[in-house]
């Protein structure tokens, strides 16, 4: 009864209306799941009906969806290499491969059992590409086909983001301060954390062009490598600025960090400073992440939700994402696509 009171007002009326008569009532359906805004646990992304308003420029920048995607599970990762092939990962071990005509799926196996798992992330390291997920599961392509490796650990803990960086070392991170490290032509083991990190939830991770890296996860927390071990980062952070962060990039301005309402923090010299990003109440406001286009900077959230900083005037502005599905990832090369649940993919245009 409640549910079927709520979705007029979620509907139809303005969300500045919305919020602060309904929070508790009608935000969000008990069958509508939102990546991590919790402290612990693993949940789905699903979609919000919530109405976020007119945007405020007429001539924003548009972005059509692309339908030709062989799946309705949520969508978690996207990546490319310098040739411009596209990978992309979500649930139910859905690995989806761009070719000239659309997407195909590809099969990803544990021996000759096809793997299932949740796919969180996905990167190109050289000629091969490696996706990570529930369970501590690694995935790697190689001459075509997907393998699972790394078995030997049995990692219980959910894995969220690897990268590789510039001198071919892979990087992945996940719960209960998880990090893992493949050196070029080594294998997978576990990486040194700092014990202040040892329980951190870790959920995205960046690295720079000098093979800098960054850590971002639940709680405020932000950490780097340093002498071989991860450590917190040791940049103030303000308080009020402590929410969970769920995307890190390290740019030649910057690093930024992303996350939950509508927060998306700068590291300077003294501080880790908040972005003056277009104000977004509530749920609708969580950011999930971040890439870089250029000087820009383009942040996708919560129910279609899509902000784009101006690299020249530093200025946040909405873009029409043309969606209301919680996008989850965001990917810049050769196209920008931002890719989430229900097998979403929208592409800017």
């Amino acid at each position: 009864m409640l549910r079927s009171l709520c979705r007029p007002f979620r509907r139809w009326q303005p969300l500045s209306v919305l919020l602060p008569l309904f929070w508790t009532a009608c935000l969000p359906d008990p069958d509508i799941r939102v990546p991590d805004f919790r402290p612990t646990g693993l949940v789905d992304l699903a979609t919000s009906t919530a109405d976020l308003g007119p945007l405020p420029d007429a001539k924003r920048v548009r972005w059509l969806p692309d339908v030709s995607a062989p799946t309705s599970q949520t969508l978690r990762g996207i990546t490319s290499d310098l040739s411009g092939q596209v990978f992309v990962v979500g649930h139910g071990g859905v690995i989806l491969r761009r070719t000239a005509t659309g997407w195909v799926q590809e099969p990803a196996l544990d021996g000759a059992k096809p793997v299932t798992t949740n796919l969180y992330g996905v990167v190109s390291s050289g000629s091969d590409w490696y996706a990570v997920g529930e369970a501590g599961v690694v995935l790697r392509r190689a001459t075509d086909k997907w393998q699972q490796e790394a078995k030997d650990l049995a990692i219980p803990f959910s894995l969220f983001a690897v990268v590789s960086t510039t001198s071919g070392d892979l990087y992945a991170v996940g719960d209960v301060g998880t990090v893992l490290r493949k050196p070029m032509g080594g294998v997978w083991a576990r990486d040194s954390v700092n014990p202040a990190l040892a329980n951190a939830n870790f959920r995205a991770l960046a690295v720079g062009q000098l093979d800098e890296l960054f850590v971002v996860g639940q709680g405020g927390i932000i950490a780097r490598r340093s002498g071989g071990m991860w450590t917190v980062d040791s940049t103030p952070l303000d308080v009020g600025d402590r929410g969970n962060f769920h995307s890190v990039i390290v740019t030649r301005e910057s690093v930024f960090a992303a996350g939950d309402y509508d927060r998306v923090l700068r590291r300077d010299v003294d501080k880790w400073r908040r972005e003056s990003t277009v104000p977004v109440s509530g749920p609708d406001g969580h950011l999930l992440a971040v890439t870089a286009v250029g000087a820009d900077l383009v942040v996708v959230g919560a129910n279609g939700l899509i902000q784009r900083r101006n690299g020249t005037t530093k200025a946040w502005t909405l873009e029409d994402s043309g969606t209301t599905a919680t996008l989850s990832a965001v990917g810049s090369t050769p196209s920008l696509r931002a890719v989430g649940a229900l097998g979403t993919i929208v592409v800017q245009q």
